[in-house]
């Protein structure tokens, strides 16, 4: 059984390796290595090849484009038993679209393509659970920036947060504490706001007593009045 330590257990956390038998997870285990990248490192760019699949086991992980203006957007935030690199299953030597980048120290576990080609062939099942986890993730990618459209900027950046904490926060006693090495630049580019304008908005709100920032973390002292901002 794998423990969570080990590579295969993060795997097993995001339900990539569901249909896969117990000897063909071991082989998974056997074949991935663990990448420590610095925070600020890439760890792949637009036009690199796909050639693995990562999940993130420390630290965090950001996934910039770019708007329809060509202003860079952060397309997701990922964490601890999230995947990246699930271009390199689509099995057509797709390039990478978007760039990986740390957000903090990070370590991945890295594992090749051609093994994972191999299980698909082997596990029809497996191949159309990797098919839906694909399409989904692209699918995501594909309207993030269209969610933007339409919303106030303090409701953008709000709704922003909110989805942040509520997939990643820690609720304790003094509220919910997102442990997301963030800055206010990045807030800006996860919902198509300039620094100044995030800037403005968070001193409103920590002067409220709404969210307090600093530069390891984010803490929603009152998430329920976040959700009222329109």
């Amino acid at each position: 059984m794998a423990n969570n330590h080990s590579a295969l257990w993060y795997f097993e956390r995001f339900g990539l390796l569901s249909g896969l038998s117990d000897d063909q997870k071991l082989c998974v285990e056997r074949h991935a290595r663990m990448l420590h990248v610095q925070r600020g490192q890439a760890i792949y760019l637009p036009g690199d090849p796909s050639q693995h699949v990562y999940v993130v086991k420390v630290g965090a992980v950001k996934i910039v484009g770019s708007s329809p203006e060509g202003s860079e957007v952060i397309l997701a935030l990922l964490m601890p038993g999230d995947i990246l690199g699930e271009l390199a299953l689509l099995g057509d030597d797709e390039p990478q679209e978007h760039r990986a980048e740390a957000v903090d120290d990070t370590v991945l576990c890295e594992v090749p393509r051609e093994l994972m080609f191999r299980l698909i062939e082997e596990t029809p099942a497996f191949g159309r659970h990797v098919s839906k986890l694909v399409g989904l993730r692209l699918r995501t990618f594909r309207t993030r920036v269209g969610e933007l459209l339409g919303k106030s900027a303090p409701a953008r950046l709000a709704h922003a947060i909110l989805e942040l904490s509520d997939q990643h926060g820690i609720r304790d006693g003094g509220g919910v504490l997102l442990p997301l090495r963030l800055s206010q630049g990045d807030l800006g580019k996860l919902v198509g706001l300039t620094r100044e304008t995030v800037n403005g908005i968070l001193q409103v709100w920590r002067h409220q007593g709404v969210m307090e920032m600093d530069r390891r973390s984010i803490r929603l002292r009152d998430p329920d009045r976040l959700r009222r901002v329109r």
